[in-house]
């Protein structure tokens, strides 16, 4: 494929076109927080974690979306970049209950990694404290929607690599909520494959294994992005 010339944090590289600013950064070991964005799974810039700055837009834009453009001059790491991205996790934290200490994915969860990297030592925003449900109506898994951030990982692994379609969206705003089928208890679905893809891609506490208890709950996101190589391959 033709390449062409970008500039990203004075860096000079040669790119292939039709390639995102996220997937030309995580090649050239160039640090941007994501996450909605899994490998294999298609992008929807839901997050809004990794805005970059492009010379010549007045906006930010979402880089797992943007490709790269020809002498494109993109800027990932600046001051401006940093405080939305603190907003924006202090924001994930606020809306929802995310309790880490009694959490079931405490020590091994993307959220509580976030916090840590964009230098979070406090919420500045007041918190909703909504009522949120746990759906534990499944045998095998628990949906607890106190820890969704609406990453919608799990919604795009059950359509695009399961084919399933168990799960969906519903409502907007602070109210929009993941539901199964059409806003079924997870146990009454009928798409639904026990596969379990959805609890590995999730990314906090909010799908979890029934038999994990607090703090025990292990992610394995590397493995779908895996599957669907090998499948892309064989293709």
């Amino acid at each position: 494929m033709p390449k062409i010339s970008v500039k990203i944090d004075d860096k000079d590289l040669e790119v292939e076109v039709g390639t995102t600013v996220l997937d030309v950064c995580r090649a050239n070991d160039i640090d941007i927080p994501t996450m909605c964005h899994l490998k294999g799974l298609v992008d929807v810039g839901a997050c809004r974690l990794c805005l970059v700055e492009v010379e010549g837009t007045s906006k930010l834009l979402p880089s797992c979306t943007t490709k790269v453009q020809a002498n494109q001059v993109i800027h990932t790491q600046t001051d401006k970049l940093k405080k939305y991205r603190r907003m924006i996790t202090e924001l994930f934290f606020a809306e929802r209950n995310h309790v880490c200490s009694v959490c079931i994915a405490n020590g091994n969860c993307e959220l509580q990694d976030l916090g840590y990297k964009v230098g979070m030592e406090n919420v500045r925003f007041p918190y909703l404290f909504q009522n949120c449900e746990v759906d534990s109506s499944h045998s095998k898994f628990v949906m607890d929607h106190n820890r969704c951030i609406m990453c919608t990982r799990c919604v795009r692994v059950c359509s695009d690599v399961e084919g399933a379609h168990n799960w969906g969206i519903m409502n907007r705003g602070y109210q929009v909520r993941i539901i199964a089928d059409f806003n079924v208890p997870w146990g009454d679905s009928t798409t639904c494959t026990y596969c379990g893809k959805c609890v590995d891609v999730c990314p906090t506490g909010a799908l979890w294994n029934k038999d994990a208890t607090q703090g025990s709950m292990q992610k394995y996101p590397q493995a779908v992005s895996d599957l669907v190589e090998k499948r892309e391959m064989k293709s």
